[in-house]
């Protein structure tokens, strides 16, 4: 067997295992409670993304609904995934962010700032495509005591890993009458675009929908092991996993040189005709 394809093999195995693990938060502490009908408190001060100590009634003007997302700027998981799939949906659809709703993120991390605000604003209005104003697009940061009335009484329940910056929370999006009162929720990471067209209509007539099933997708990211075996544990499992692949890879070239000898050597004619 190419002995580099051995090297690639066992430096894949020792480096591609990371001391970090998936941790499940407590049970029943991040979820969405979908509490349709509920009005949402819009007087709450916030940080826009220029900078502008404002409100979110600034953006319900009485005439349009409203996309709510609810994030975090540097999340290793399922943010990025969350905007993208809602990003996808909107772009199927005829109603247009900024001239028949509104689009607006708000950080759940009371540290980001208007700056990251404003960067991420750019890059995701700039890949729904449509207009260069990006007028409809709203993204907010704030402090912990607006972010926590605001998510509580919008359903969305998450849980803090103060150590690492690091939140555990459901996924999906809000969309909202309007007056700010909640219309209809989408769950997880995919969001059919006529459904969503659809939600758009209602929420825009200052209607509310029904409870959608509940198919919890959490985005969370625990600490590494630690304590005072981890680093014994993780590299034993690296050995391990090293040792398992340079094992396989003996074997295959092991295989792969016995069937090379068995087709470079023949058996004789006068043999084959003895064995007969």
């Amino acid at each position: 067997m190419n002995a580099r394809l051995l090297v690639f093999l066992f430096f894949f195995s020792t480096t591609s295992l990371k001391p970090a693990v998936t941790m499940s938060p407590p049970s029943g502490s991040v979820r969405f409670d979908q509490v349709i009908g509920s009005s949402l408190p819009l007087d709450d001060l916030l940080i826009d993304h220029e900078g502008k100590t404002t409100s979110l009634r600034s953006v319900f003007n009485g005439s349009k609904p409203v996309i709510l997302v609810f994030g975090y700027f540097h999340c290793p998981q399922l943010c990025s995934v969350v905007v993208s799939g809602v990003i996808d949906s909107l772009r199927q659809i005829a109603p247009n962010v900024g001239r028949d709703y509104s689009f607006v993120y708000v950080s759940i991390d009371s540290l980001d700032t208007w700056q990251e605000a404003a960067k991420l604003r750019t890059e995701e209005a700039g890949r729904y495509g449509r207009g260069s104003s990006y007028s409809g697009w709203h993204y907010f940061v704030g402090p912990k005591a607006s972010i926590t009335a605001l998510t509580r009484a919008a359903g969305f329940h998450f849980t803090e890993d103060i150590k690492n910056r690091q939140y555990a929370h459901p996924s999906g999006f809000i969309v909202l009458t309007p007056k700010g009162v909640v219309s209809r929720y989408f769950l997880g990471l995919d969001s059919s675009s006529a459904e969503v067209a659809a939600a758009l209509r209602r929420a825009a007539a200052g209607k509310t929908g029904e409870s959608v099933y509940d198919l919890l997708l959490l985005c969370a990211r625990g600490d590494r092991i630690s304590g005072r075996y981890g680093a014994i544990i993780w590299r034993s499992l690296q050995i391990a996993v090293s040792l398992t692949v340079l094992g396989l890879a003996v074997g295959i070239g092991w295989m792969l040189r016995e069937e090379r000898q068995r087709t470079a050597c023949p058996s004789p004619v006068g043999e084959e005709e003895t064995l007969r």
